[in-house]
Formats: C-alpha cells, structure tokens, sequence
C-alpha cells in the first residue's frame, strides 16, 4: 500500500470551515454517516503502519461505502450534540491500495457525493458555494474584527442604550453560530457589500422608497411614526399621497434585484421610485433590521436577497409574518400581565407596524418599537453573551464586571432561573413555544431597576398547542383564528417539546455553559447540573400548581436523546420532498445525547 499525501496549506479558515461542517455532517447523520458508519481505534486500521503516531492514535470512523474507495475520519468521543466529532485533519481515503490525505472540504464532500442523482448534486453545488463564501466572508471578518479592536473600542455610556446595543450586536456578529456550520456566509453578498450592509462593519446608509398604490398596498391599522418620510421629501409630488403610500426598501435589494423582480410580478409600470434616498440607519445583528439614527427606539425590518443559515433560507419577509408576529406578541404580553411571576421581567417590543405590496416577499417592511424606560439600561442579545470583547474577555464576564461585581455564576444563575421560568410556564401552562432564539432573546440590565429581565422580539414563529391554550386562557385561543400561518397552530405537545428543546435549551441555555466551562468558571457538569436542578424547581412548582409536566420531564431530564435541529440537511443539502419538513427550520431528529439525563 502506498500513500499519497495531498497538500493543502490553505487559509486558517478553510480548515476552520472544513472541520464545522464534517462536525455538522456527523451530528447531523448525512447519508448515514454516523448510523451506518463503524468506530475502530487507530491500531486496528488496516493502514495504520503507514500513519504517523500524532495521527494514527485515537478513534477512527469508518463512512458507509457510498461509491469508490473508503472514507476514514479521524475523531473523538463528544457529549455535546454528536457522540463522535472530527478529531484532526487530514482524513484518510483508501482505494485501489493507496492513501489520500485529503484536508480540503471539497475532496471531502466529493465522497458524500458519490451516488446522487442530478438535482442531489444541484444541492451540494450550491452547499459548496456556501462553503467558499463562508471562507472568504470569514477572512473578511477577521480582518474587520482585528481592525475595529486595534482602533480602542469603547462602549458607550450614559442614557445611549441603543449605542450599547449596536455596540453588542457588532461584537456578536463575529460570533460563528453554534451549529449552522457556514453560517459566516451571507450568500449573494460580497466584500463591498459586507462592508456596506453588514453589522461587522457598522456602517451607516440611507434607504431607498417607492410608492406604490394604495389599491396594492396592504399595512396595519396602527399609524406610522412621524419619522416617516412624505412624498415631497423622497422628491416626489405631494399630489401621490391621496392614491399612493411610501414602502422602504433596502438600498442593496434596489440596486442588485428590484427591477427584475418588479418585472417579474408586473408591478414595473404601477410603482414609482422615489428619486431620493432618506432615513439613515445601521444594521443590526440580524443584518436585514436596521436602527434608525435620528429615532432609535425604532427599527424597520426589510426584506434582503441573501441566504443565511442555509441556501433556502431567503431572508425576503413572508407577508403573513407581519401581522402574525403581533398577534404573538399581544397574546404574550396577556399572558405576561396574569403571572405574577413574570411582572415586570418579560418586555416586548411593540411590532404593530408594517406593510407588504401585493403579497410580494420583496416588498414589505416591519417597524418595531422598543419599550419605553430604557435609556440608563444596557441591552444584550443572547447571542452576543460569548463573543469576545477587546480585552480578551467574554460580554458575558463584562457584564457580570459591570452588574454583579463579577461574579459570573451570580449572572449565570438569574439567567437561567428567568429563560426557563419563563419558557416551561409558557409550554406547560399555556400550550406556546416561542421561536426566541438567541437573536430574538435580549437580556436588559440596568441599575436603575435592578434585577434582570428579558426583551422578546420578531416573535412570529412560535407553535401554540390551541386545545392547551384554551383551557388555560379562552379569551386568548380565540385570537388564534386570525393567525395567517396555520404553522404556528398545532394539535399537540410534541412540537413545543421540539422547540423549546432546540432553541431555550440548547441555543440559549447549552451553548452558554459550554462556553462558561471552557473559560474555567466551573465544569460542564455542575453547570449542567444547575441547569437540571432550575428545571425541576420550576416543573415541581407548576405540578404543585395543577400542570401536567410529565411531558417535560421525560424529554429534558430522563430520555436519553434529546431533540435536534437539523438544519443542514433541510436548509442546504435535502430537499423538503427529502425531508418532508414544511419549515427548513423545524426539521428534527432525536440523537443529541441528553446532558441533562442522571448517569
């Protein structure tokens, strides 16, 4: 046997990139790699006289045979999310009596590969773009990121909350998602329009307008800020408003695809483009929300042509969201108001405000208002909490500096003692999982009202078992009727388990102990330990109070499998024929080994 090794120098990202989706890959059991694969110890491979000891030692995983040759990946044993996980690179493939070292993503995926068919292969055509983009978007961040610390970064102070906030949004921006593995790649964006459009680089722009007729025109009952601009100032004839309305529209969408797209639907000859560009805004985390300079207490949502989280994940604004996520809101916010529990601790922003044009994804907006009594408070979002800061430090140590005397674990326990209380009173008592991820979940603290709490938005995707609902709150189950996406309606408890499973506990709760342990506060297992204890509090509580919490205690604390997304396969590599998923983002599987289950 001979061996051929195959050289990639490549770029710190490339291997980056290359080691998350092989780990993505096996947590996520693409083509059976994982359920059909074999584990043997590097001694035992029939190649192993021929490897060097750094690499050889240690557990190897045979892939099912999917075509020509043999795949062995180097790996090692994994309590979070996935038994196994890639070890080391290179990888090992055997055929004809030869070796490959193979480093790079693509020699890898080719093996996957083997055997598709065309539109299969379509996919991971378009996954391997992802990748590429994933690469070069992380080499643009990295330098950015190096840029913007070199340059002394200050957060700021006093009453600017919404400084503090895009402050945090930046730093968080750097951050990789925990398991979406090219999630760095914003596809259909490149290097100008990162440093244009995206929050890496705080930019500042204006928005583009168009007016388009009232009869196309479909917004909410709730009247527009004065903020908003008048046809005169868009360089318009004030004559159009008696038979027109104003709809933004994000400069990146105007120049890169709306003519086609008006084209496309017909709506070239109704709609005016406004001459002028106006309202200056700078995007926030989730990129397509953008802050308003002169008014921050409002952001305006807007539909983006790029994919995040995967190719089929678009990030246009389905029009049906615009009401629906008011309507969760209002039924949180009631719900909030009649537990005792949650007074004062739970705050929404007021998403009352929006519009789409003739039932196009492309042409729409929300605005979402914050709450008042927020300008001495600091505003982080969940997904911010790990990111580093200049100092080498976490936000979350720099909060816990600034508002629990650095005591981290303090910090720690009131987060996890508010998102559970928060989220099992809601899956139990009230039948409702909330979609609050780590984007969407914004921890407020202040020492003016001391105490944490946490803000909840853009919360149109959520699931609420309506026969639940019913019993607990009938006025409230009522309003379901008016809910666009029937989606969010479901007849059952399993749903909620799978949501709150993937995104409070995982997302919100998992990934934070993981990155606390690995800073040496405390080990993993008696963080998760807390987290185990806190959930039982709260579910011996609601027993206490008359609730069926059987449910939720065989999922999170006795199966040995917890729920998990898989959102590789749905949002990138399978089709939802494949997958029979009606939402990409709500595939799911049940092999996450439980960190949560007694030995």
């Amino acid at each position: 046997m001979s061996a051929v090794l195959l050289v990639n120098t490549g770029s710190g990202q490339a291997d980056h990139i290359c080691r998350r989706v092989v780990d993505a890959l096996l947590r996520e059991d693409v083509r059976g790699c994982m359920s059909q694969g074999r584990v043997v110890e590097g001694m035992a491979l029939p190649f192993a006289r021929h490897l060097p000891a750094s690499l050889r030692d240690g557990a190897w995983l045979l892939l099912p045979q999917l075509g020509t040759g043999h795949l062995w990946l180097p790996v090692q044993p994994c309590s979070f999310m996935q038994d196994w996980r890639l070890r080391t690179l290179p990888v090992v493939l055997e055929w004809a009596g030869e070796l490959e070292y193979l480093r790079e993503l693509s020699a890898i995926l080719a093996y996957f590969r083997q055997g598709m068919n065309t539109a299969q292969n379509a996919d991971f055509d378009r996954f391997e773009e992802e990748c590429a983009a994933a690469v070069a978007h992380g080499e643009f961040c990295a330098a950015e990121q190096a840029s913007w610390f070199d340059s002394g970064v200050h957060v700021p102070d006093g009453r600017d909350w919404a400084g503090r906030l895009l402050h945090y949004d930046r730093l968080g921006a750097f951050l990789d998602h925990p398991f979406y593995p090219t999630a760095r790649a914003k596809l259909g964006f490149d290097a100008h329009d990162l440093a244009a459009y995206a929050p890496e680089s705080a930019p500042r722009f204006k928005l583009r307008w168009l007016a388009v007729p009232r009869d196309l025109y479909q917004g909410m009952d709730t009247p527009l800020p004065d903020i908003w601009p008048d046809f005169q100032q868009l360089g318009l004839n004030p004559l159009l408003a008696a038979s027109h309305a104003l709809i933004p529209v994000h400069p990146f969408l105007w120049e890169q695809h709306l003519a086609g797209f008006l084209a496309e639907s017909g709506l070239q000859d109704s709609v005016i483009p406004a001459p002028r560009a106006y309202m200056e805004v700078q995007p926030t985390l989730s990129v397509r929300t953008l802050v308003l300079a002169d008014a921050p207490q409002w952001h305006v949502k807007l539909p983006l042509t790029i994919r995040t989280l995967g190719a089929r994940n678009i990030r246009t604004i389905k029009p049906s969201t615009i009401a629906d996520g008011q309507l969760l809101q209002d039924i949180l916010g009631a719900i909030a108001s009649r537990e005792s529990s949650l007074n004062g601790r739970l705050l929404l922003t007021d998403e009352s405000r929006g519009a789409h044009v003739a039932h196009k994804p492309f042409l729409g907006f929300i605005l979402r208002r914050y709450p008042d009594g927020l300008a001495d408070s600091t505003l982080v979002s969940v997904a911010s909490l790990l990111a580093p800061a200049p100092d080498g430090k976490s936000v979350f140590e720099t909060l816990a500096e600034r508002f629990y005397a650095g005591r981290v674990l303090d910090f720690f326990a009131d987060y996890l003692d508010l998102t559970l209380r928060l989220h099992l009173l809601l899956w139990v008592r009230y039948g409702m999982a909330l979609e609050s991820n780590q984007q969407n979940s914004v921890l407020v603290l202040s020492d003016e009202a001391p105490g944490l709490r946490l803000l909840i938005k853009d919360n149109d995707a959520g699931r609420i078992w309506a026969d639940r609902l019913a019993r607990a709150c009938p006025d409230l189950a009522a309003r379901l009727n008016d809910l666009q996406d029937r989606r969010i309606v479901v007849s059952d408890a399993l749903p909620l388990a799978q949501m709150f499973s993937t995104i409070t506990l995982q997302l919100n709760i998992a990934v934070l102990v993981e990155g606390l342990s690995a800073a040496g506060y405390v080990s993993r297992e008696d963080l998760y330990r807390q987290v185990r204890a806190r959930i039982e509090e709260v579910l011996n509580d609601l027993a206490a109070q008359g609730e069926a919490v059987d449910l939720a205690r065989q999922v999170l604390l006795e199966d040995e499998r917890l729920y998990i997304k898989y959102l590789l396969r749905a949002a990138s590599l399978e089709s939802k024929e494949s997958t029979g998923a009606t939402d990409v983002n709500k595939f799911y599987g049940k092999s996450a080994p439980n960190f949560l289950r007694h030995p």
